[in-house]
């Protein structure tokens, strides 16, 4: 039987929280988990899912117990997806939801709150092939074969009025209110199969007291029971006035007795003397005016009946005390209710079996020939709280074998209620959903054979990839729908990811071995000799060199890309340039260092000059360079300078200070009479100022003080 709105309605909150877990399983939810506390969190379940869009997505859902979800609600519900951080909140509602509900959440909660409603429910459940718990359908078919039925009560006319209100649906409701608090039972499973009532006459009277203008009404209840002012007794005046307007009233019940503890005329003598009593007159001033019969509900006696189970039940109509006593159900109907139960899921008889009690409830567990069941019940209704059979594995493998006898099961997947197993056939891979509950088995697709995915696949790989001579390794089966191959060769191996539907690759990973890294390089550069391969988890690294450089390759792990990222001169070409250079700088310059950076760094020292250059890393072109005269070319081309110029022939270096940062030296030469100073640029050997002092004199002094503070 198909999910409907009135199974939906009638199942438990328990029944529907397992069923909607099963449900985002089949929608395909990788964790989900029942909140413990619901009344502390206000939600039922928590879920994640991927999205193949949003990505990962954690959905909350509460189930609404009863009634139309209001906006209230849905405001409530909202609230807690906030809270908890969800990506989404489904609020299931069996009922559905107002319509002031249903425009709030388009106007203000669309795409956050979902709503489901009895039907939503029913169709998703019948959508995703599952099926309604069976005693679920048996509750739903006893409810509807009850209402075509005749209710027990009978209507009974009475001769005179009722006192106090009497009804069939409250003293039944209170009964099953008491008996909820006293057993494992909930009020609505409490109904009715008969109900006896007691009533007892009673009667009304106007009275008066004669010359003194005193007047009330009574009610004679019996003998010991008379209240003389009735008017003014506040349990009373009103029934009274209420009786007072009929002359008869109507009951419904399935039997009625009737307890007449005075005549009509034992009535009057009784109040008479009670009055003269209590009012302190003779007897002949009570006057009677007008008496009125009424009945007085007394007690209800009711049987029940409290799902399976039958119990009795007394109320006191006037003080409300119910009595209620209820035995569980025996033994025997809860074994033979497993027995048909079993037998109608599996089709097989139950064997060994074991029955255990505990706190109300009663849980039946036991085999079959291929199943093991438990069910639990409630002790006191026999009402189903969970049933559960599943088959044993050695039945399920004994069904593929007798399904698929020339195939071989290679993946095995089995769930709560359902297995699913892959099977290799020579013609492909069929996969197969078993459900363990009742043995049925379905084909759910098949997918091509690992032969002819290999053949594709190899084909795929080869023609983009440096691989050749692709064998499969291995294969296995992924989520029921696509095959993984593990292809090798001597160059490399790939893993494949092929559709099951189509045949179609739909990933890879390819990786080549650091051979087939060197050979790929080497066919690229055939000039050079490989030096080394080095690896990292995403590529090679390959050095080789010629009679000219040295060059770094790096060759992506699958082989496919293949980039040069260095090139630089060999050290000794680097080197042999590097001294032709300094040459040219000055013929007798020696090198004193090579160093590769960003470029090859060069420094040098000559007779005459030293200083350091930069040549191309990979050309050897000079791109920039710092070269200084050396102190001793400086000093004697300035010594020949005087004696050229200023005719001197013995001139004497007398101080010599160098300003490497400023590029420039000071010095200072005696001559027969003069003092020459000079300040001379170390890079180009040029004069930048020049100045003389004499020796001897009046203001020679003064003049040398000047320039040796100048040029100090």
């Amino acid at each position: 039987m198909p999910w409907t709105q009135d199974l939906i309605r009638l199942a438990h909150r328990e029944t529907l929280v397992e069923d909607v877990i099963e449900l985002l399983k089949r929608m395909g939810f990788r964790d989900y988990e029942r909140v413990a506390g619901r009344k502390e969190w206000g939600i039922d379940i928590v879920a994640i899912r991927d999205d193949p869009i949003a990505g990962i997505e954690k959905v909350v859902l509460a189930i609404h117990p009863k009634g139309l979800a209001s906006s209230r609600d849905i405001n409530v519900f909202a609230d807690l997806v906030n809270k908890y951080k969800a990506d989404k909140g489904i609020l299931i509602s069996p009922a559905g939801f107002t319509k002031d509900a249903k425009v709030l959440i388009s106007r203000e909660h669309r795409g956050r709150v979902v709503p489901w409603d009895g039907e939503k429910l029913a169709s998703l459940f019948n959508n995703y092939r599952m099926e309604p718990p069976a005693d679920l359908v048996e509750r739903l078919k006893a409810e509807t074969e009850a209402g075509e039925e005749e209710g027990p009560l009978e209507e009974f006319e009475l001769d005179a009025p009722l006192l106090h209100d009497f009804s069939p649906e409250a003293v039944l409701g209170k009964v099953a209110s008491f008996a909820a608090s006293k057993y494992p039972v909930k009020p609505e499973e409490v109904k009715l199969e008969s109900i006896s009532v007691s009533l007892s006459s009673a009667y009304i009277f106007s009275w008066s007291v004669e010359g003194d203008g005193e007047k009330d009404k009574a009610v004679v209840f019996s003998e010991d029971r008379i209240v003389l002012r009735a008017t003014q007794d506040k349990n009373l005046s009103v029934p009274v006035t209420k009786a007072l307007l009929n002359d008869s009233s109507i009951i419904h019940a399935t039997e009625r007795e009737v307890e007449v503890p005075l005549s009509p005329s034992e009535a009057v003598f009784v109040l008479k003397a009670v009055a003269a009593k209590e009012l302190g007159v003779p007897e002949g001033r009570v006057t009677i005016h007008e008496r009125k019969k009424v009945y007085v509900p007394k007690e209800a006696r009711l049987e029940v009946r409290v799902g399976e189970n039958l119990a009795g039940a007394r109320v006191d109509l006037e003080r409300g005390e119910v009595t209620f006593e209820m035995n569980p159900l025996p033994d025997n109907y809860f074994v033979e209710r497993v027995r048909d139960i079993v037998r109608k899921q599996t089709g097989e008889e139950i064997g060994e079996y074991e029955l255990k009690r505990t706190n109300g409830k009663v849980k039946v567990s036991g085999k079959t020939e291929r199943f093991s069941f438990e069910a639990q019940f409630n002790g006191y209704t026999g009402r189903l709280l969970g049933m559960e059979a599943l088959m044993s594995d050695d039945a399920l493998s004994e069904l593929l074998r007798n399904a698929y006898p020339q195939g071989r099961v290679i993946n095995l997947e089995k769930g709560k209620k359902a297995a699913i197993a892959d099977i290799l056939l020579d013609g492909g891979v069929v996969v197969v959903s078993v459900d363990l509950t009742d043995g049925s088995y379905e084909e759910v697709r098949r997918l091509p054979s690992p032969e002819d995915a290999f053949e594709n696949a190899r084909t795929v790989i080869e023609g983009n990839f440096p691989l050749r001579d692709l064998v499969m390794e291995s294969y296995r089966v992924l989520e029921h729908k696509y095959l993984e191959l593990v292809l090798e060769s001597a160059d490399g191996n790939a893993v494949v990811k092929v559709d099951g539907s189509t045949g179609d690759v739909l990933d890879y990973l390819v990786e080549v071995t650091p051979d087939r890294a060197e050979e790929i390089v080497s066919e690229k550069y055939p000039d050079f000799e490989i030096k080394s391969v080095e690896g990292t988890e995403t590529e090679y690294t390959v050095t080789a060199e010629n009679d000219r450089h040295r060059v770094t390759v790096r060759v992506s792990r699958d082989g496919k890309l293949i980039e040069e990222t260095d090139r630089v001169l060999r050290r000794d070409l680097a080197e042999r340039i590097a001294v032709d250079a300094a040459k040219e700088i000055d013929e007798e310059a020696v090198i004193r260092s090579v160093t590769l950076n960003e470029n090859w760094e060069v420094e040098f020292a000559g007779r005459t000059k030293v200083g350091r250059f930069v040549l191309h890393r990979t050309t050897g072109e000079v791109l920039k360079s710092d070269v200084r005269f050396t102190e001793m070319a400086i000093k004697e081309s300035y010594l020949a300078h005087v004696r050229e110029k200023y005719k001197e022939e013995q001139p004497a270096v007398e101080r010599l200070v160098l300003y490497e940062e400023r590029g420039y030296v000071h010095i200072k030469v005696a001559g027969k009479e003069t003092l020459y100073y000079a300040r001379i640029d170390t890079r180009t050997g040029k004069i930048i100022s020049e100045d003389r002092a004499p020796t001897k004199g009046i203001t020679a002094k003064l003049k040398q003080l000047q320039l040796d503070s100048k040029y100090k």
